[in-house]
């Protein structure tokens, strides 16, 4: 049992790392897109010192307005009700039994999404630029989705080590 805790636990940094990483890497090339869009030219090397100072400049901290912090507490809320919802849906007869894979990648693409839902009554405007349009807000909540799947696949190894 206390196993099975630790590597959910790890499980659970790996996802939110690379949910956090993917998220930032896409709300920066977002931000770039647009910039570009209108005139702006951007080498590679201007785009991948913008995408490591994103990575910094929002990376988890005390301060739970980062994006990354954000991203952390949004998935530990989503997760548990994730796995809640998995539990009852391997318990259930018929067909409702497999959308139990798809429900933490759908999980962390609701977390993600949220956390740009909620920003806006506060500023009026998605706090993170690289979710201000459809595209970009997409590419955010896929971003959460890979995170979830990340932890899916974490967690059914652990199944299958256990």
């Amino acid at each position: 049992m206390r196993n099975k805790v630790v590597r959910a636990l790890i499980a659970f940094v790996v996802a939110a790392i690379i949910g956090y990483v993917v998220a930032t890497l896409f709300s920066t090339a977002a931000n770039l897109i647009r910039l570009s869009a209108v005139g702006a030219e951007i080498s590679f090397g201007d785009a991948v010192r913008t995408f490591f100072f994103d990575l910094r400049g929002m990376a988890p901290a005390l301060d739970w307005t980062k994006y990354g912090s954000l991203i952390i507490i949004a998935f530990a809320i989503a997760f548990p009700v994730a796995a809640l919802l998995k539990w009852l849906t391997l318990r259930a007869e018929g067909g409702i039994r497999r959308i139990a894979p798809i429900l933490y990648p759908l999980a962390g693409a609701t977390a993600i999404g949220m956390i740009h839902l909620l920003s806006y009554p506060k500023y009026e405007v998605f706090a993170f630029a690289g979710a201000r349009f459809v595209g970009g807000s997409i590419a955010q909540c896929l971003a959460g989705a890979i995170g979830g799947y990340l932890f899916h696949l974490a967690l059914k190894k652990t199944e299958a080590w256990a």
